[in-house]
């Protein structure tokens, strides 16, 4: 079993691939993954809650493969309009799945593992096939989704969790957990970190990477695609800090310190073997994917200024 080896061949791929939500940090990570066999479709192009305008697109472009990457993924908001939460999640992918049925284009939609959560005593990875349980609106959202995609006979549902990625930009506040914590520890000499919420959060290039290598095999069905290993936001955090040489500390606290409209898991890794078994290839360690976020190491390490204290947990990213 391979777990480090040259990206997807992306020559094993058959005809143009539409990436819908193109400009998310999946999409753009696809779209830089597929080069010219991606047709990248955003926002600005596609209401994709619009029904009309997604078939007629679809049937415009062509595409034989559509990647769904847009997402409703503000988890606390979807507890306060659970219904634009349901018009992104879940109508939009039935708009999508729809339009590929009636031209027998290949459709993938992206999940995640907050369908998962309402077994309070789990304590080992999730399988494709256990059931499922969110634990608020939005884990119920994608896990309707998921539903909708699969009424398109040839489909993948590809289950992630915590998504980051870096950028030309620098850290962003907002667009990712890892790219938060730098923003933060430029002002803060302390950050708390929930410590009590296990998951495999995943690099992006590495999840595409993945998603690409399953459409090469032809597989149908639901796969969990995440880095391998798990851990905590704490860890998360601790090891990212370690790597880059940032002094500030990060302090360990539990779900319950840092209430929020929008209950989170406590347990939500995903179990891998399916992916494993279908493209005989692992992604990397979870440690790896902080590695490769931050590329090369810095040549000194920045001293925290002081400054007030700030709390985090984390919602998923696109």
């Amino acid at each position: 079993m391979c777990t480090v080896s040259p990206s997807c061949d992306i020559a094993a791929l058959s005809g143009r691939i539409a990436v819908v939500g193109a400009a998310g940090q999946l999409g753009t990570a696809l779209v830089q993954q597929l080069g010219a066999r991606a047709i990248p479709v955003t926002r600005a192009m596609l209401d994709i809650t619009a029904g009309d305008a997604v078939r007629a697109t679809i049937a415009r472009l062509r595409p034989d493969v559509v990647i769904n990457c847009a997402a409703w993924t503000a988890v606390d908001a979807a507890e306060r309009d659970s219904a634009g939460c349901h018009a992104v999640n879940v109508t939009a992918v039935e708009h999508l799945a729809t339009a590929c049925s009636d031209h027998g284009f290949r459709f993938v939609q992206i999940s995640t593992d907050y369908v998962f959560g309402a077994d309070r005593t789990r304590a080992r990875p999730y399988r494709e096939a256990d059931a499922p349980g969110p634990l608020n609106a939005y884990g119920v959202s994608k896990l309707a989704g998921e539903e909708a995609a699969r009424t398109c006979p040839d489909h993948l549902v590809i289950r992630t969790c915590g998504l980051y990625a870096s950028s030309p930009e620098g850290p962003i506040r907002g667009r990712n957990f890892l790219d938060t914590m730098r923003v933060l520890a430029t002002t803060r000499p302390e950050v708390r970190v929930v410590a009590d919420q296990a998951c495999t959060p995943s690099y992006v290039p590495h999840v595409a990477d993945g998603i690409l290598r399953l459409l090469t095999t032809g597989a149908v069905g639901t796969f969990h695609v995440v880095n391998e290993g798990q851990t905590s936001w704490y860890e998360l955090a601790s090891e990212l800090f370690r790597r880059a040489g940032i002094a500030t500390r990060v302090v360990p606290i539990e779900s319950s310190d840092y209430p929020s409209p929008a209950e989170r898991p406590r347990y939500s890794v995903l179990d891998t073997t399916a992916f494993a078994a279908a493209t005989r290839f692992r992604l990397p360690d979870w440690r790896a994917g902080v590695t490769d976020y931050l590329g090369e190491p810095p040549t000194a390490t920045p001293v925290a200024p002081p400054h007030s204290l700030e709390t985090f947990s984390c919602s998923p990213s696109s």
